[in-house]
This record gives structure tokens, sequence and C-alpha cells, in this order.
């Protein structure tokens, strides 16, 4: 994966919103390992750890954190792009 792309975002998103690998998965009607590999590669693409993980649930690294407002933001954007393209 050379690029970002925008389902992993989402999928990110739901699991820092969310606090959990399960939760975010059930929301985004995703097997589990598919929520689990799609973190994986942001964090393989970045060459950092996005989340910390415990039996609690999940927080956001430093970086993890910096990536989840900026993509709180593309993700708006796009969503505004394309509804503006349709309209």
């Amino acid at each position: 994966m050379r690029e970002l792309n925008l389902d992993r975002l989402r999928t990110l998103l739901a699991v820092a919103d969310l606090g959990s690998f399960a939760a975010a998965a059930k929301a985004l009607h995703l097997a589990p390992p598919t929520v689990t590999l799609h973190v994986a590669q942001l964090e393989t693409r970045l060459g950092t750890r996005l989340l910390h993980r415990a039996p609690s649930g999940v927080t956001a690294t430093s970086a993890g954190s910096l990536l989840i407002d900026k993509a709180r933001r593309l993700l708006a954007e796009a969503d505004e792009l394309l509804q503006a393209v349709q309209a």
C-alpha cells in the first residue's frame, strides 16, 4: 500500500471512536480480522504504531492522535466533495 486509503482511515477512526477492534468490526460490518488488517496496513505504511492495545480497549498513540485528527478533516472534505459533485 503506497498511498493512504480512505477506507483504512475510516476503519482507524471507528476503532479509536469505539475503543475496540471488535466494536469497530461490528459497526462497519466487517470481519474482525479485516479491521485488524486495515490498522496494521496503516501502521506499516507509516512506520509507526497508531494504537495502544490493551485488554480494556485501545487508545491512540501520539502519532495515532495526529493521524486521527487529520483523517477526520480529510474524510469530511472527501464527503463534501462527493456531495458537491453529485448535486
